[in-house]
């Protein structure tokens, strides 16, 4: 595994003609921020959060797609449990 990560580094930074602490510093970045995304919108879910305030913080669009999940995982749910 930490292999084809170096080799991915590797590849990602020739592709781009830019050092691979660069590539390292990109990929933290946007992990960190899914799993900021990820954070706000299971607290939302949750309802220990607001929509106004999950919006504001992860967007309209992220939001609603997060209701839409939600909505299509509790119709499986029902119709399981009334199946």
């Amino acid at each position: 595994m930490a292999t084809d990560l170096t080799e991915r580094v590797q590849e990602l930074a020739e592709a781009r003609d830019v050092p691979e602490s660069e590539i390292l510093e990109q990929a933290l970045e946007r992990g960190v921020e899914d799993l900021w995304v990820d954070l706000i919108l299971s607290r939302y879910v949750n309802e220990e959060l607001d929509r106004e305030t999950a919006i504001e913080l992860v967007g309209r669009d992220r939001v609603k797609r997060a209701e839409r999940e939600l909505s299509v995982v509790e119709d499986d749910v029902h119709w399981g449990l009334n199946a």
